[in-house]
């Protein structure tokens, strides 16, 4: 199979060429590389096994000859990881309201997901704490996140779960890893003494220069929030030493896709991460297309100017790196239903915070759960979405459900604009891979 991934508008162009489990590619500079879609091998190929991949099957030759030997490898080094259903994860809606009112939000427009509440059931959510630490093994690891809404509108809240989580934990000598989303306008003194006091991981909502990120995150009165958010980020960064980590997060989408300008914007800032992430909407086929484009000029130039180390400062290439270095087969895109819950300020658990306010997709309220619904989760996604013949299947996982059911009114219903954007940046992924590992390593073999 010959296919090309072009884009006249950017003069991108990549060239792939596909049999069985290999993959070719010819970058836009030229570079010849293969990738081994069973094996997560990436390798220098020559211009011989580049031909005869164009060729097709039906040719013969010595180079086809090694190609085939290459596709019939099975590298006992690369393992699969699947998802056991227990969950190491909980997101908590510990307030279902906000200050603000950005233009993508994916909460019911004002961070209620449907339903304001600004008091919730805290002494349920604290018993499905309890729950769910009691059934993880002894000396494991639990992640309890903090969303919102604002969850900074309500810190004593924040406070009040973490020290329990972390009095239950203690007694079964559990880690425990908090985690925490913020737009940043709430970060008084006080707050970021709490965030540091429990190590907390943040992540502050900056969408880029401040004209742009008032533009698309203005207060309920309109105005703009940067002032504020910038303020927050100053007072968090007095007491960095003590977080777990500082993170920006960036949300594009038909409403901005100029990922380079955030990039250059917040890397002054030295945030330990940077996460760039799409905003479904309908008819978001242009938006995704320039988001990806934007992403992987993105790409290159964080490594022109730090190499590996600034390019993987970009959460989703650390994590693509991360599955290419340790050789894994992904086969679930994330632990929603399997290892990671959501609840809302009500105790209705959902297996994604993005499903929160959904009826129709809670597997559970309070202590109760519906283990037929549960079940449904059970299987690998990759599987339950058909990707059987993607290449990018095992770096991928199988995509993401809450926006296969935004588009598609099915949670595996791919979303063909989601499949397309994500191939391409992780054809983007493998071109840098094979540029930071080929010369400082000598890892790669030319087939």
């Amino acid at each position: 199979m010959y296919l090309r991934l072009s884009d006249p508008l950017s003069g991108v162009r990549m060239e792939l060429a596909r049999y069985a489990n290999i993959l070719g590619m010819r970058t836009k500079s030229g570079r010849l590389l293969g990738f081994h879609v069973r094996n997560m091998e990436v390798a220098e190929l020559s211009p011989a096994a580049w031909s005869a991949l164009q060729a097709g099957p039906r040719t013969s030759s010595e180079a086809r000859a090694e190609l085939e030997a290459w596709n019939q490898e099975i590298d006992p080094l690369t393992v699969d990881v699947d998802i056991p259903q227990q969950v190491h994860s909980l997101s908590v809606n510990v307030i279902q309201a906000c200050n603000l009112k950005c233009v993508y939000c994916a909460a019911g427009g004002d961070g209620s997901y449907g339903e304001t509440l600004k008091q919730i059931d805290i002494e349920t959510i604290e018993e499905q704490i309890r729950s769910a630490l009691q059934s993880i093994p002894f000396g494991d690891e639990f992640v309890l996140t903090f969303f919102g809404g604002e969850p900074l509108l309500v810190p004593d809240t924040v406070r009040r779960l973490a020290r329990f989580a972390k009095s239950q934990a203690a007694e079964r000598n559990i880690r425990m890893r908090f985690k925490l989303f913020t737009n940043g306008t709430n970060v008084t003194p006080d707050a970021a003494e709490m965030l540091a006091e429990i190590g907390c991981h943040v992540v502050i909502s900056l969408d880029g220069p401040p004209e742009v990120h008032d533009r698309n995150r203005a207060t309920r009165g309109g105005t703009g929030s940067s002032a504020r958010a910038l303020n927050g980020l100053e007072r968090l960064m007095k007491v960095r030493d003590r977080l777990g980590s500082l993170s920006a997060g960036s949300v594009f989408g038909k409403h901005n896709t100029d990922v380079l300008s955030a990039y250059k914007y917040l890397r002054p800032f030295e945030f330990d991460s940077l996460k760039f992430d799409f905003a479904a909407d309908t008819d978001d086929g242009e938006a995704s297309q320039a988001y990806m484009r934007s992403l992987a000029a993105t790409a290159e130039y964080a490594f022109s100017i730090g190499g590996e180390r600034e390019l993987r400062r970009i959460s989703l290439f650390d994590s693509y790196f991360r599955v290419l270095d340790q050789r894994t087969r992904l086969h679930n895109h994330c632990g929603a239903g399997k290892s990671h819950f959501a609840t809302d300020g009500r105790g209705r658990i959902v297996p994604c915070q993005w499903f929160v306010g959904r009826e129709s997709e809670e597997i559970g309220r309070g202590f109760a759960i519906d283990q037929e619904k549960l079940q449904a989760y059970a299987p690998r996604l990759n599987e339950l979405n058909n990707c059987a013949s993607c290449w990018a299947r095992h770096l991928c996982g199988g995509g993401c459900m809450y926006v296969n059911q935004l588009k598609n009114g099915s949670k595996h219903v791919k979303d063909k604009n989601f499949c397309d954007r994500t191939r391409y940046i992780i054809a983007k992924v493998i071109e840098l891979y094979a540029e930071a590992r080929l010369e400082s390593e000598g890892k790669y073999e030319t087939h």
